[in-house]
């Protein structure tokens, strides 16, 4: 058996095999090395995917901006006093009054200007680059997580399921595996399209011939013993649950797979992540109803969204679940400032993420994005938040693995957001609480202000913004300070666009990092 694993990992071998798995084309792709990291220890990670480009600026509203949305989107502009007034400075779709009571109850969290640098416009390319955390330029063939559990299970599905592993190591709701849960070698998905879904793999021992293509048709049957055996464990789990919640409504796709996830949840599957999706958010024409932009297409779509997480959430609620659970809603990019004259909004690029659950922060996080009174045709919302950054978060501050780690598992660093209620950072330092470290500036890119965290020593420190050239440009923080973690503002004022480098010193130790201004 290790034969042919062997085999793939020494050769980098690419095989495509004529059989499909749950209507997923099985691909064997070259293994990554492992990790040692932990197990998911009971938390649930679930994604909600937005299939076509979400318009951003018709879910969560700048109101600041609200006079120049009249003037370069006036086909699809909201009515303002149907608009919901979550914050201030934000508003939501008037179909949304259920997201709007779960930020109240300090259970959901908006990310705003989420994208990544030079974004690629194709709903088929720009997904990749979003299941895969690949940049706009490199093709990866497997998922962001899918990576991740290969780190804690580098010799699936070899003896799978097991005593150890008795439930399905990832979940996706619908026709096919998710690319987000592509490992090296296999899709960790069970595909659900129900929870009548069964499957009945090959019976009786098998001979393989000693060749790749025998190598290859051993592992695919590998892979359906497995599935049979865990859709026979998830028929078995959906029994032991029943869904309580009164908040749950009909003819709503979303919340019909949400239900089914809910089940597993309640009725105790350990898997730690399930994807499920809702299509439709390609609203290039017909976006809203003409003379009732509050109405159509994107109306419907924010309505199925705002009632399906919130039925979802109170199920959870009930079973007494929600404190292991977070789920993110996400899409592959947003859609353009100016719509057009179909009633409708072209691919763009930044929008906001929600991410929701009761331990998430429960703020709008990051800046409204600036809206001018005259743009041109293919003018977009610019990200601010790289989407890896979210990805990274959730992997640090949910699931316990460190930076480094992130680091090798996202292909780069990124930042580590305030996703969680009252979070700490899982470094590699971690067992080294007073290590001298600039732990983060928030924002960075600088648009106005941030906040800047570090760890002391203790003692005389120095915190000083220097050129790249090696010009001192402002001095921070000079003075006694007692070791631990530090908080000082800081603001652009003076200063030109760039980048620059932030130097603490204590006593004989240096630390650097550098930071955008925008």
């Amino acid at each position: 058996m290790m034969d042919r694993r062997k085999f793939i990992k020494n050769t980098g071998a690419f095989i495509t095999l004529p059989i499909l798995l749950n209507g997923q084309a099985i691909q064997v792709l070259g293994a990554n090395g492992g990790f040692n990291v932990e197990k998911t220890d009971g938390k649930v990670l679930v994604l909600i995917q937005l299939d076509g480009g979400n318009d951003g600026l018709n879910m969560l509203i700048p109101l600041n901006m609200y006079d120049n949305l009249v003037k370069v989107r006036p086909e699809v502009v909201l009515p303002k006093n149907k608009i919901i007034s979550l914050t201030n400075l934000q508003g939501l779709h008037p179909s949304m009054p259920e997201i709007n009571e779960m930020y109240d109850d300090e259970k959901m969290m908006f990310i705003q200007n989420v994208g990544y640098p030079t974004p690629n416009l194709s709903h088929f390319r720009s997904k990749e680059i979003v299941l895969s955390a690949s940049d706009s330029r490199t093709v990866i063939s497997s998922g962001w997580f899918g990576r991740y559990l290969d780190t804690l299970h580098p010799d699936y599905p070899d003896n799978y399921p097991d005593d150890t592993n008795p439930h399905p190591i990832a979940i996706s709701i619908g026709s096919s595996s998710s690319p987000t849960c592509q490992g090296s070698m296999s899709n960790f998905g069970v595909v659900l399209k129900n929870l009548d879904t069964s499957y009945e793999s090959p019976s009786g021992e098998q001979e393989f011939p000693d060749t790749p293509y025998g190598f290859e048709m051993e592992y695919v049957t590998q892979v359906m013993k497995s599935t049979q055996k865990y859709l026979e464990v998830v028929s078995e789990t959906a029994e032991l649950s029943e869904s309580i919640s009164e908040q749950w409504t009909e003819d709503n796709s979303l919340a019909d797979r949400l239900k089914i996830v809910a089940r597993l949840i309640t009725g105790g599957l350990t898997t730690p992540i399930y994807v499920v999706n809702l299509g439709g958010f390609d609203t290039h024409a017909n976006q809203v109803t003409e003379g009732e932009t509050e109405l159509g297409k994107h109306a419907d779509l924010m309505r199925y969204v705002s009632e399906a997480v919130y039925a979802f959430q109170d199920e959870l609620k009930q079973h007494q679940k929600e404190d292991d659970v977070i789920s993110l809603v996400y899409s592959e990019f947003g859609r353009r400032i100016a719509s057009n004259k179909s009633f409708g909004t072209d691919h763009g690029e930044a929008y906001p993420m929600m991410l929701f659950g009761s331990r998430v922060n429960p703020i709008v996080f990051g800046e409204n994005p600036t809206i001018p009174a005259s743009v041109e045709k293919k003018t977009n919302v610019p990200f601010k938040i790289d989407f890896r950054s979210v990805y990274a978060s959730v992997l640090n501050l949910w699931f316990g693995v460190n930076k480094t780690e992130i680091n090798n598992l996202l292909l780069g660093e990124f930042e580590i957001l305030p996703i969680l209620k009252n979070a700490v950072s899982v470094d590699d330092n971690i067992n080294k609480p007073n290590q001298l470290k600039i732990m983060s500036v928030f924002p960075n890119p600088v648009i106005n202000s941030a906040e800047i965290q570090f760890v002391t020593n203790g003692g005389q420190i120095s915190l000083r913004l220097f050129s790249l050239a090696g010009k001192e440009i402002r001095n921070l923080r000079d003075g006694n300070l007692p070791g631990g973690i530090q908080s000082i503002p800081f603001t652009k004022k003076g200063l030109k666009n760039g980048q620059y480098l932030l130097v603490l010193q204590n006593g004989n130790e240096r630390v650097s990092q550098k930071i955008i201004i925008q």
